[in-house]
């Protein structure tokens, strides 16, 4: 329990409001030296990582253990956390690279998050580290003090910057002056952030983080609900809708977090805390029950991604977080459907699923675990057995962002038989040439339609006979207009016959080379798209919309409009202007 005395409550203010100032001079100074070439960059992540770290655990534990346990304490987890992101800086030439890949600085602070309630608990009783209430009070308080810590920051630097408002109606520019001196600034914030984790410590027992988890704890009924509906509309609206993309993978994922934190809310630190509300007490069980079948679609989410366009450093670290929520889902489910102590066993489940998840992320952090590695040589496997061509190959990743495993892999690629290939030794020659990954997607954007041109030519039928597309007529037709039709090409009709077709005729007066384009709908396989196609007398080609005769439009056609027009079932005539007579409709350009 935190001590009142008035003096023991003025040391614990004064000393953290000096560690938050020193910490802030510290960062400072660190920030100052950023590009100083005579400080080793490894030395200087290794700095900043064990700075950051003790600073932040120093405060956190100050309170919650006297002042010496912390301050020794705290290298417990700064020396390991600085040794395992400088272990990862050495993944790229330029060790402070680390910082500017958004998977290892979050794996770095998880860790870090999940390790420093352990360590509150052991330092106050080494018999306690797997206690699960002494763990759940630790992280919901740590959470909560260092929250409202922040706010109180934020509303004092608003407090500074409307008194420099008022102050300067008046000509005095005394604050305007603190806003101009970094150390000052970074000194102030620090100061401030220690001497509010200082008193919300203080006021533990009346703002207990309790009455925010009794307020957390009625959202279990709306999200069970949300849930629910979700799983039910899936056999109507189809999993296709579900996977469509990788945020989809994202938004599960983000789903089945907040699920275990509602869970572990209701449930609190022990049964005796626990509030005995049936509504809710069912919620949670069936939001258990139902956690599996989210947790599930967002790994076989991320499997057909990965499955699809390979390994990347994201879906590497979104695996990882899909693979411990799935079991968190599954042993979830499980303790409730063997109903007896089904909460103690979720609560024993949390303790070791924290642990597990602490190890993942130190693999992740050392040569165990190389999301680099694994990225790089999934991508040029895949262009090496044919999966990939050399445009859609991250060149641009493999060299700048993936470190030296990247570098690696576009060495073996370069030693490959297929390194020698024409189009592969010019695309290293553009990686070589560009500066920017923008610079670099220009050339490979501009390869893209030029070849996505010659294989419509190849592929569109084109009616009446005699008439023919050529690679001319596509000029000026930008990637994602290309790469529509192409695609519904590309999806054949029953009969093997490409799934798009082109109608040659003078539709309008407007230019001489025009047609009628029609090709499959790559996300509705059942519907047909329109386009009606034009050359100007330049040579740029362009294509507009389509309506009927009765003014609809984008018609809702299908497959057999395709297919009657292959067969020859379709006449061009007379309308207001000259229309595509097939299947009982018309259709003409849209004016």
């Amino acid at each position: 329990m935190p001590s009142s005395t008035a003096l023991q409550i003025g040391q614990r203010r004064s000393l953290l409001s000096c560690l938050g100032t020193g910490a802030g001079l510290v960062l400072w100074l660190l920030s100052e030296n950023w590009d100083n070439t005579n400080l080793s960059p490894a030395l200087y992540l290794a700095l900043l990582s064990f700075c950051g770290s003790y600073a932040g655990l120093a405060l956190a534990l100050v309170g919650p253990v006297s002042v010496r346990r912390a301050l020794s304490g705290a290298l417990i987890l700064a020396l390991p956390f600085a040794g395992l992101v400088s272990l990862a800086g050495l993944r790229y030439d330029l060790a402070t690279r680390v910082l500017d890949q958004p998977v290892l600085v979050s794996v770095s602070l998880l860790w870090l998050l999940i390790s420093t309630p352990f360590l509150s608990v052991t330092l106050q009783d080494r018999r306690a580290w797997r206690d699960y209430s002494a763990l759940f009070e630790a992280a919901w308080a740590l959470t909560i003090r260092y929250l409202l810590a922040w706010v109180f920051v934020g509303l004092f630097w608003l407090l500074v910057a409307l008194s420099n408002a008022l102050l300067a109606l008046v000509d005095i520019d005394i604050l305007e002056r603190i806003f101009d001196t970094d150390w000052l600034i970074f000194a102030l914030t620090g100061g401030v952030l220690g001497l509010a984790m200082a008193v919300v410590f203080e006021l533990s027992n009346t703002g207990s983080p309790f009455l925010v988890l009794r307020l957390l704890r009625l959202l279990a009924v709306p999200v069970v609900v949300v849930v629910a509906i979700f799983l039910a509309a899936i056999p109507l609206r189809g999993l296709s809708k579900v996977f469509g993309d990788f945020s989809a993978a994202a938004t599960l994922m983000g789903v089945a977090m907040v699920m275990i934190t509602l869970v572990a809310v209701v449930l609190e630190r022990d049964d005796a805390r626990m509030r005995k509300s049936f509504t809710i007490s069912i919620s949670t069980q069936l939001m258990a029950a139902l956690l599996p079948l989210v947790t599930g679609l967002a790994a076989w989410a991320i499997w057909l991604r990965v499955s699809d366009y390979g390994w990347t450093p994201d879906r590497v670290l979104a695996a990882c977080v899909s693979a411990v929520l799935l079991v968190y889902g599954l042993l979830y489910a499980l303790a409730v459907l063997r109903r007896q102590d089904w909460s103690a066993r979720i609560r024993h489940a949390n303790v070791g699923l924290a642990l597990v998840t602490v190890a993942i992320s130190t693999a992740l952090l050392t040569p165990l675990m190389n999301a680099d590695r694994i990225s790089a040589n999934s991508q040029v496997q895949r262009y090496l057995d044919g999966r990939l061509s050399v445009n859609d190959l991250p060149l641009w990743h493999l060299k700048h962002d993936w470190g030296r495993a990247g570098q690696a892999a576009l060495v073996a690629l370069e030693d490959s038989p297929k390194g020698e290939l024409p189009e592969v030794v010019a695309r290293f020659q553009d990686l070589r040439d560009a500066n920017s990954p923008w610079a670099f997607e220009r050339g490979s954007v501009a390869d893209k339609r030029e070849n996505a041109k010659a294989e419509l030519v190849d592929l569109v039928p084109v009616r009446p006979a005699g008439q023919k597309l050529t690679v001319d007529d596509l000029e000026g037709l930008g990637e994602y207009e290309l790469d529509l039709w192409l695609a519904g090409c590309r999806l054949r009709l029953s009969d093997g016959r490409p799934g798009c077709v082109l109608i040659m005729d003078q539709f309008d007066l407007k230019s001489t080379r025009q047609g009628m384009v029609l090709y499959r709908n790559s996300k509705s396989l059942l519907t047909v798209e329109t386009s009606f196609l034009t050359v100007d007398y330049q040579g740029q080609a362009v294509l507009n919309n389509v309506q009927v005769f009765e003014g609809e439009t984008r018609p809702r056609l299908n497959t057999v409009t395709i297919e009657q027009i292959l067969d020859g079932q379709y006449s061009v005539g007379p309308s207001s202007l000259r229309a595509l007579h097939v299947g009982g409709r018309e259709m003409l350009p849209r004016p």
